[in-house]
């Protein structure tokens, strides 16, 4: 039996996936991620947790086809080095892919995480079959992957599809990135709960400080839960970051005129006071032709972090 690795790095935490060559997830490991000074700790985790997978599963050299990395900002597409990413600080400089081909004798290829999901939706779900479909990522950024003609788009140094640093508002909030007005500076779950609490020192009743999970820390899942429950200030909050990603869809679809725009992300978990303000949005701002011939839909893969990076290994293993 033939195997691939899949590694989904996020700024909070890394999954390890052993699969089949038919993308069947096997087995799985999560832990912390450690970055800056630590990162060091971190490879030795993956090292340490990839090796223990394959002795449990007494693969053997020749078995292990590859190793498929999903990892958040722009890879270098010709190095496949990580370029920059905010969310993981002392990563850039780390020779991963170098580190583990010599480890594990085996093929290693590194992704951005949204373009990994795109491919993992390519292969697995709602994006089969289709050959022009962008996937949209709205968690604690926001991001995208765009399938043209079939193939991945990465653009001239690995950053296309980065949506969520489009301008939505000229001189707006500040942006993790540096820039102001980015549209994750508007739409994703950070923004979310940094607009709730600038809310809430206005002195407005709501629920959404029962919500949090430390005191003082308001987060974009606190405001959705408030929702949930009708809290009429998560509610406005909701709509107004669900109108800001209308807009930005509203601006892929009119550049790209996809078949399909594929929705994931912990902010879209729970879809209600967003799913229809965002489509009311889209529909304002797009032009008519690619609005008439695109659907959005919400991802149905609930590992779309894993199946993406074991989609890159499966994507670039069968185009050799």
């Amino acid at each position: 039996m033939k195997y691939i690795i899949g590694i989904d790095i996020g700024g909070t935490k890394i999954s390890i996936v052993l699969a089949s060559y038919a993308g069947r997830i096997l087995h799985k490991v999560k832990f912390k991620t450690k970055t800056g000074s630590a990162t060091r700790k971190s490879i030795q985790d993956i090292l340490h947790f990839i090796a223990g997978l394959l002795t449990y599963r007494k693969i053997k050299r020749g078995q292990l086809l590859g190793i498929g990395i999903g990892v958040p900002g722009p890879v270098d597409p010709k190095r496949e080095k990580i370029e920059r990413s905010p969310n993981l600080p002392g990563w850039d400089k780390v020779p991963l892919k170098r580190i583990l081909s010599k480890q594990f004798k085996c093929p290693v290829f590194i992704e951005n995480d949204a373009n990994a999901a795109a491919l993992g939706e390519k292969h697995f779900g709602a994006g089969r079959g289709i050959s022009d479909f962008a996937y949209v990522t709205v968690s604690t950024g926001v991001g995208s992957g765009i399938i043209s003609n079939d193939k991945l788009v990465t653009g001239a140094r690995g950053a296309a599809g980065e949506i969520g640093h489009a301008t939505i508002v000229t001189g707006g909030d500040l942006c993790g990135c540096g820039k102001r007005g980015c549209l994750e500076a508007y739409a994703s779950g950070t923004s979310i709960g940094k607009y709730a609490a600038r809310e809430l020192k206005k002195h407005r009743s709501s629920m959404i400080p029962k919500f949090c999970e430390k005191k003082g820390i308001v987060t974009g899942e606190a405001v959705s839960l408030a929702a949930d429950h009708g809290d009429q200030l998560a509610i406005q909050i909701r709509k107004r970051a669900a109108d800001y990603l209308g807009v930005g869809l509203a601006n892929l679809m009119n550049t790209l005129n996809p078949k399909r725009i594929i929705l994931g992300g912990g902010v879209l978990e729970s879809t209600a006071h967003f799913w229809k303000p965002m489509l009311l949005s889209v529909k304002r701002e797009a032009w008519k032709i690619p609005h008439q011939s695109c659907k959005i839909v919400k991802t149905k893969l609930r590992r779309v972090g894993d199946l993406g990076a074991i989609a890159v290994a499966l994507e670039r293993l069968r185009d050799k």
